[in-house]
């Protein structure tokens, strides 16, 4: 009974790693950071924008903890940011 237990808890982890991407930020790297407080219902439009940003990242500190800073220099008083409440910020050059 315990190995089946096991093996299910293997193959539930296997699938849980196939949805979930690692993304890997450093410093310097441009950000946008998810707006968590506006996400309940009614608390934004429907066509709001909940990505802030851009940020850049200050500081890493443990395996998934980011630092931000404003593009100006300034620093984001937020405190630590999770690595999923992060997406990556491209420039766009046309």
């Amino acid at each position: 009974m315990y190995q089946r237990g096991q093996v299910l808890q293997e193959n539930l982890k296997k699938i849980f790693d196939k949805r979930t991407k690692a993304e890997d930020f450093f410093i310097g790297d441009k950000v946008l950071k998810w707006d968590s407080r506006g996400e309940e219902k009614g608390k934004h439009g429907k066509f709001d924008f909940l990505w802030k940003g851009p940020y850049v990242i200050q500081a890493v500190q443990g395996n998934n903890t980011y630092f931000l800073k404003s593009l100006d220099g300034t620093k984001v008083d937020d405190g630590p940011v999770n690595g999923r409440m992060l997406k990556h910020y491209f420039d766009q050059v046309f």
